[in-house]
């Protein structure tokens, strides 16, 4: 998730909450969130590799296929979550 412009943020939104939607990306907060480089796997918001270079969250969940999310992203799948009334540590 390199530099984004407006109407590619508004984009990346629109996927993220598609992706809520569809249950990709839970509504519920994580057991833990970890955090450290990237390791080239994808986003699994924007489907984008998260580089070495890249910082990458990694929200567990007790039996639950991992999931990896650009800083960015994360903010966004946040704030998707907060917008549908949940809070962070529900």
């Amino acid at each position: 998730m390199a530099s984004l412009g407006r109407m590619q943020l508004t984009s990346l939104a629109m996927m993220v909450s598609k992706k809520v939607e569809a249950g990709t990306l839970p509504t519920e907060a994580p057991v833990k969130l970890w955090a450290g480089n990237g390791r080239g796997e994808p986003c699994t918001a924007c489907e984008q590799p998260i580089l070495k270079s890249q910082a990458e969250y990694e929200p567990q969940y007790d039996g639950r296929a991992p999931i990896r999310l650009h800083v960015g992203c994360h903010g966004l799948w946040e704030a998707e979550r907060r917008r549908r009334g949940y809070l962070p540590d529900d």
